[in-house]
């Protein structure tokens, strides 16, 4: 068995991530759905270049630096790249090429100036030094990074790859069930699955369900508390994306033609709303189109 074989992933995004491992270069950039599991594949991968058993030794490893949005802010600030800008000057022990791993977790969350700081080290990167960066685009980060980074697509899985995964574990019912919700997202799908409550995403669609259940006015007054925090907003808009199309997708050949037809158009509001909201528009007016016109 591989070193990604007891994890659910596409075959194809394990083929490539294989092949980088056996000649990495500096940087690689996971790319795929919130939900699809990069986060585990990134830990995955850190504890394979740094030749390590477990996630458990690379928690404990002290060259594994894991960097993400502090929670509360809007995004990872300059500090913290500075910080790792200095722990790259530190020399680390052993013969194995690469002894040191920093992991970005959502590298789009990157102000200008932490970007900027970012690609002047990938620019010259240290030889015993590796980047694992992660994002839900390659279009959100810097053209000048993401040309720096081998790019890797974390693809989203089959129903019947996911049956054979969870076969012995889960009922068929419940397995296609979560595979429609996550829409082939392996992280979320565990969530599901495992009863994660704590899953980010797993949390966004339960507040997502009790959205869809309210009136316009009930809606109107969380605008307020859905704008202050432009990522939270992201994961609500992902997580109601999920749930809308699973309904969707449940109701074509059994609900009624109205039914699809609203669906449809709950769909292509929140598909708008996402793209609106990568385009800087202010979420507050994203939250307030949402309440008057989600349907």
């Amino acid at each position: 068995m591989s070193a990604f074989g007891e994890l659910l992933i596409h075959k194809v995004t394990a083929s490539q991530i294989q092949a980088f491992i056996k000649s990495p270069s500096h940087a690689v950039l996971l790319i795929g759905a919130i939900g699809s599991g990069k986060t585990t594949l990134a830990r995955r991968i850190a504890t394979e270049l740094l030749h390590l058993d477990s996630d458990e030794q690379l928690q404990k490893y002290p060259y594994f630096t894991h960097l993400k949005r502090p929670d509360g802010k809007e995004d990872i600030p300059i500090d913290a790249v500075r910080q790792v800008a200095k722990i790259l000057k530190l020399k680390t022990p052993g013969r194995n090429g690469i002894r040191r791993v920093i992991f970005i977790e959502d590298a789009h969350d990157l102000n200008e100036e932490a970007s900027n700081a970012l690609l002047k080290m990938l620019e010259e990167p240290a030889a015993d030094s590796f980047f694992i960066l992660s994002s839900t685009s390659e279009y959100a980060l810097l053209p000048t990074i993401t040309s720096r980074v081998q790019g890797v697509f974390v693809q989203p899985l089959s129903l019947s790859e996911t049956q054979r995964y969870y076969a012995d574990k889960y009922s068929n019912k419940s397995i296609e069930n979560a595979w429609r919700l996550s829409q082939g997202t392996a992280g979320l799908m565990s969530a599901f699955l495992g009863s994660d409550k704590d899953h980010p995403l797993k949390m966004a669609i339960d507040e997502a369900k009790q959205y869809l259940h309210q009136d316009k006015y009930e809606r109107l007054l969380q605008v307020d508390k859905l704008s202050k925090d432009k990522s939270q907003l992201a994961l609500m808009l992902e997580a109601l994306l999920k749930l809308v199309t699973a309904l969707h997708h449940s109701a074509v050949g059994r609900g009624s033609e109205a039914q699809q037809k609203r669906l449809l158009a709950s769909r292509k509001l929140v598909h708008k709303l996402q793209n609106a909201l990568e385009a800087n528009v202010s979420p507050k007016l994203i939250a307030l189109e949402l309440a008057l016109k989600l349907v």
